[in-house]
């Protein structure tokens, strides 16, 4: 279990990287520099707030933070399942 909860997790991280650096890569193109470092040191909330007021940069965004939910899902199986081994249930 351990193994398929790296592999999520993993898949997860990967793909909210991808959408971390295109929704960046939006940001500097259709906003400017102060969106482009903006979005690079507050990437939840300044990509919302981006995508609101420009309508634009939606796909990224949600691929961002559903890659970080499916990394936190990964995570939180591989741990229950090691605390299940230690505690032999």
């Amino acid at each position: 279990m351990e193994i398929i909860g790296a592999g999520i997790g993993g898949i997860g991280g990967l793909i909210a990287l991808i959408g971390y650096i295109w929704l960046i890569v939006v940001g500097f193109k259709q906003g400017g520099a102060l969106w482009g470092i903006l979005i690079f040191f507050f990437s939840f909330l300044a990509g919302l707030i981006f995508c609101i007021m420009h309508k634009t940069g939606w796909v990224p965004w949600i691929l961002m933070v559903l890659g970080g939910i499916l990394a936190s899902l990964g995570m939180g199986l591989g741990i229950s399942n090691t605390v299940m081994q230690e505690m032999n249930l």
